[in-house]
This record gives structure tokens, C-alpha cells and sequence, in this order.
């Protein structure tokens, strides 16, 4: 009788409950993790958990190979826990380190959409530089990937782009830059047809136009003094000396009205001198240096035409007022007046 009540004790301490509930939550949690973003921004934790897993897994398998009188589960439960409890961790080094680089992404993108957008209001203040425009829509374009990636949670490849933006925004700065670098030969020359063409309007009593190109503005003087002034658009590539024929660049220099056209295509139309003896020799200069194509042709037709107040820059390279600016223009000037095209005077 003894023997046999020690044989059913020794049964009975053999016959462990397998933890089966705990294995359970333990896979459902590593199941989770690998679906979400902890393989993401936490891998190694992750791995150290999966292969704890395995172990456990081995475990079980192991005692649930033997006899059931001799199966004992501390050990398996114990790796079960451990397991758990590094798949948590992981899960919650994920978390952190995902607000983390969403933060500093999200940080990056709002940054620079203030940047593009300082940018793109300066521009709209001043001439129309093409490899700045250009250099500006790429930035913007790069800008919008990069929102685009972080709404999906793709954060290496959004801050990729915001990278490429803040590249662009450096070459823009540095094409604007260098640009104005260039300008100080180009204002001192500008004042000085100024002061020339003011000075004969005081002398001889005429009128005289001078075209600001920074400004967008057309200033009538009389007599040396100023009288009106007309908001105008001018040559798409108004930021630019007048190289060529077809570059769109509204000419610099000193003009005069070579012939009023009361009936032309943009309502009503002063034709100016272009080219000029300057304008020649500058591109034939240009032709040699070989700064423009052998093929080029210098151009011609260069006005102050009706049809502007579009408020962009839109011509071929000529001065366009409004329809009712350039009416009243016309009461004022005639063939023969002087008219002085200016970059910037400062």
C-alpha cells in the first residue's frame, strides 16, 4: 500500500499543466510586433526575442516529447516569460524611436516648407532668374515627395527627399547670389543712363520713359520730372541683357520711339530702335566669344505694347502696359522719345 501511494505521488508531481496559455499570448504578441513597425525601428531587440521564443519553443517541444510521469515546465514558462517580456521591450523601443524620427522628420518637412516658401515670395518680388525658377521647382518638388513620404511613415526615404530640398534651396541661394554679384557693373551703367536721359529731358523739355525692370515699373518724366508711372510685364526671361533673338530677355539700354502703331496685335504699340549700335556690337561679341549659337539671330520688334497687367512676365521681350495705361500713355509721347531700359538702379 505504501509503495503504491508513492508511486501515485510520484506520478502526480511528474504531471505538469503545460503552459499553453502563456505560449499562446507570448506568439500573439511576437505576431504583433513583426506586423507593425517594431522589425522597423527596433530589429535586434526583436531577433533577440524570436530567438528566445525558439528556444522556448524547443523547450516545450522537448518536455512534451517525454513521458508525461516525468514532463516538467518551470524551465519552458520561465523562457516563455523572458521571451514575452523582450518582445514588450522591443515593442516599446519601437514606439519611442518611431515619435522620435517622426518628430525630427516632421520637424525637417515644416522647416523647409517655411524655406520654399520664403524663397518663392522673394522671387516673386524680384525678376524672374530661370535657373533659380528652375532650381525652385525642383525644392518644391522635393518638398512635396517628402510630405508625401511622411504621410505614409516612410521616413528614411522622406528625409531622402527633404535632403535633396535642402540641396536644391542651397544651389538656388547660391545661383541668386552669384547672380547679384554681377549686378554692381550692371547698376552703376544703369544710373548712368538715368542721369543721361534725365538730363537731356531737363535740357530740351521732352519727355522721356525710363523702364525699371526690378520695379516692373514704367516711369514718364517730363522736362526732368517725374509725372506718371505704369506697373508692366515684361520678356519671360526678364532677368537677363538681350543676348539673342527668341531668349525672351526685355533689352538694356538707351532707346527711343522709332515708330508709334496705333493698330497693332497688343492694342497699341511704340516701337523702339533694337538693336541699337550697342546691342550689335555686343552680340557680335557674344557670336565670336562663342557665348551664343553661330545660328542666332539678334532679334527685332521690341515694343511697349498693350495688353500687359497680367502681372507676370510673359513677353517675347517686350514692355506691356495695360490696355488703359497704354492709352494714356500714348496721349504723352510720340516718335523720337527717349526711352531708357534699366535691370535695377540699386
Amino acid at each position: 500500500m505504501v509503495a503504491v501511494l508513492c508511486a501515485v505521488a510520484l506520478f502526480n508531481a511528474g504531471c505538469e499543466t503545460p503552459p499553453l496559455a502563456n505560449m499562446v499570448r507570448a506568439e500573439m504578441a511576437l505576431g504583433h510586433a513583426r506586423d507593425n513597425s517594431v522589425k522597423k525601428y527596433a530589429s535586434l531587440e526583436l531577433e533577440e526575442a524570436e530567438a528566445m521564443m525558439q528556444v522556448a519553443r524547443e523547450e516545450m517541444a522537448f518536455q512534451q516529447g517525454k513521458m508525461s510521469l516525468f514532463r516538467k515546465y518551470a524551465y519552458a514558462d520561465t523562457l516563455i516569460a523572458h521571451a514575452n517580456a523582450l518582445t514588450h521591450t522591443a515593442a516599446d523601443s519601437a514606439t519611442a524611436r518611431r515619435a522620435r524620427a517622426l518628430e525630427m522628420a516632421s520637424t525637417e518637412v515644416a522647416t523647409l516648407s517655411e524655406d520654399v516658401k520664403s524663397w518663392r515670395e522673394d522671387m516673386d518680388e524680384s525678376l524672374t532668374l530661370y535657373r533659380a525658377e528652375k532650381l525652385w521647382t525642383l525644392a518644391q518638388m522635393s518638398l512635396q515627395s517628402a510630405k508625401t513620404l511622411l504621410q505614409m511613415e516612410d521616413l528614411e526615404a522622406a528625409l531622402s527627399s527633404a535632403q535633396e530640398c535642402r540641396e536644391q534651396l542651397s544651389a538656388l541661394r547660391d545661383a541668386v547670389n552669384h547672380h547679384d554679384a554681377d549686378e554692381q557693373a550692371r547698376i552703376n551703367a544703369a544710373k548712368k543712363w538715368v542721369a543721361e536721359t534725365l538730363a537731356e529731358s531737363r535740357r530740351t523739355g521732352a519727355k522721356a520713359i525710363i523702364v525699371n525692370k526690378d520695379e516692373h515699373k514704367l516711369h514718364l518724366y517730363d522736362g526732368g520730372q517725374l509725372i506718371k508711372s505704369y506697373r508692366c510685364d515684361l520678356g519671360f526671361n526678364a532677368a537677363y541683357q538681350k543676348l539673342f533673338a527668341g531668349d525672351g530677355a526685355t533689352p538694356e539700354g538707351s532707346y527711343h520711339v522709332s515708330k508709334v502703331n496705333q493698330g497693332s496685335r497688343y492694342f497699341k504699340a511704340l516701337l523702339l530702335n533694337y538693336p541699337n549700335d550697342e546691342d550689335k556690337r555686343r552680340f557680335a561679341a557674344n557670336k565670336k566669344a562663342g557665348r551664343i549659337s553661330k545660328r542666332a539671330g539678334i532679334g527685332k520688334l521690341i515694343e511697349i505694347h498693350g495688353h500687359g497687367g497680367q502681372n507676370k512676365d510673359w513677353t517675347d521681350g517686350c514692355v506691356a502696359l495695360s490696355d488703359s495705361d497704354m492709352l494714356d500713355l500714348m496721349r504723352h509721347v510720340g516718335t523720337g522719345t527717349r526711352v531708357t531700359i534699366v535691370r535695377k538702379l540699386s
